[in-house]
């Protein structure tokens, strides 16, 4: 029986598994957070909020409409962990490590379902990655849960020792979710310098992506990574500090979000949202507080979103990359793109420009449902917007319109969720069809422009 229902699945395009893998998985989360055990019975948690939680959770993205500490019981909030972190890990990863510590052989199958789930070339290596992934997840978790778990067990007692290693993993799979209570918020207790740190160190770690991770620990120079882990670093090098300029400036006189700080805090409260906007989607203040101009570059950071092969989502920031230096190579007349002296290849060019067009499209779709599925908006399309870019990237960010939801908003945003963690990619792959013929056809130009 297992091995016919085995051979059945077998037969099935690895894409249609990666996605089916996670829908059950985030069904079965669903399943975990119903159960009367869960629950504290503060507030009645319907199937509908269970599986958008549970979607919520899984894509890493941390949109609730529940307070964690007063509507889900310690066993509910160490389901909602235990989702986070299969989440951000990824459904295959995680199976793969079941099947390594039993010491079983992973087929070839499973390596490229794998090296799919990852977007990666190739399926050699498979094991090892995903052995290094472990590894690395559990010694950053461990080491800024024990910090974290210091600090707040000089605050809140034993059960602060709890609360950091849960808000440890929170942070490195930047799903951005916490257990501190809506009375205090994430913000209460990111105030504090040493928090703040650890949280912005665990979210970068988590967002840097586990190969370019790997990359760093095998080589101590920069001559000797890999054209992947340079470009990413620098990406990253050059949009943090970017997002830390753009709330200061913009934000540093407003004083609902950043004004009441002094210039110190300032600074210190715009560098983590700076990494949050594109990650985690942890917060300091109300995001409806920003302002107009803030709310739209925001937008943009949280499209762009993190590294490839990473715990976070967005496009990526290779992605974008790769689009803006094509852009440039074309305005200076040249016909390949040139990184660090070493030539991109075309079709790297053509992923990202696919990717770059899906993502914007299933966005303003998904914009554009949900301000229309709602009858009586009271919110313009600009939140809209807002709302679809965080679920589609996976960060999180909400105006407070998550609570307000009808139940067609919900399955759309539930939906854009799903597409955001398995990625345009796989989703792509998934509905192609398979080349039918090598006939090229005659070539003509068509005008642009």
């Amino acid at each position: 029986m297992m091995r016919k229902l085995f051979n059945a699945l077998s037969q099935l395009h690895r894409g249609v598994l990666i996605c089916g893998g996670f829908a059950a998985f985030m069904l079965f989360g669903a399943l975990l957070l119903m159960l009367p055990i869960s629950q504290t019975g503060t507030k009645e948690v319907s199937f509908l909020d269970a599986l958008f939680m549970s979607v919520s959770i899984v894509s890493v993205t941390g949109m609730s409409m529940f307070d964690l500490k007063t509507d889900f019981t310690i066993f509910g909030q160490l389901v909602v962990l235990f989702l986070m972190q299969v989440g951000g890990l990824g459904i295959m990863t995680m199976m793969a490590m079941v099947g390594i510590s039993r010491g079983r052989k992973i087929r070839l199958q499973e390596r490229l379902l794998i090296r799919d789930s990852f977007n990666l070339q190739t399926p050699s290596g498979m094991v090892m990655l995903v052995r290094k992934i472990i590894l690395m997840t559990l010694s950053i978790e461990f080491c800024a849960g024990t910090i974290l778990a210091a600090y707040f067990f000089t605050q809140n007692g034993w059960i602060g020792i709890y609360q950091g290693y849960w808000h440890a993993v929170s942070a490195f799979t930047n799903c951005g979710m916490d257990i501190m209570g809506n009375d205090v918020g994430f913000a209460g207790m990111a105030a504090n310098p040493l928090v703040s740190t650890v949280v912005c160190i665990s979210m970068f770690l988590g967002g840097v992506g586990f190969i370019a991770l790997d990359d760093l620990l095998r080589h101590h120079s920069w001559s000797a990574l890999t054209l992947n882990s340079k470009f990413i670093l620098v990406m990253e090098m050059i949009l943090i500090p970017l997002g830390v300029i753009v709330y200061f400036l913009l934000e540093g006189n407003n004083p609902a979000t950043l004004g009441h700080l002094s210039t110190a805090e300032k600074w210190q409260s715009a560098f983590f949202m700076s990494i949050s906007s594109r990650m985690a989607g942890f917060t300091l203040f109300d995001i409806h507080a920003m302002n107009n101009a803030t709310g739209l570059i925001i937008m943009l950071f949280m499209f762009i979103g993190a590294a490839p092969v990473s715990t976070a989502g967005g496009i990526r920031t290779t992605t974008i990359g790769l689009l803006l230096l094509s852009l440039w190579s074309w305005i200076r007349g040249r016909k390949d793109v040139v990184i660090f002296h070493k030539r991109v290849d075309p079709e790297c060019l053509v992923k990202a420009s696919n990717v770059f067009t899906l993502a914007t499209v299933l966005t303003f779709l998904t914009a554009m449902m949900v301000f229309l599925l709602e009858p009586a908006s009271h919110f313009d399309f600009e939140d809209a917007l807002f709302e679809a870019v965080s679920a589609f990237s996976t960060v999180g960010f909400s105006m407070g319109l998550t609570t307000e939801w009808n139940i067609p908003c919900k399955i759309v945003i539930m939906i854009a969720m799903f597409i955001g963690r398995i990625g345009v990619m796989t989703l792509a792959v998934t509905f192609a069809g398979r080349p039918k013929s090598q006939i090229k056809y005659p070539k003509e130009n068509i005008v642009i422009g």
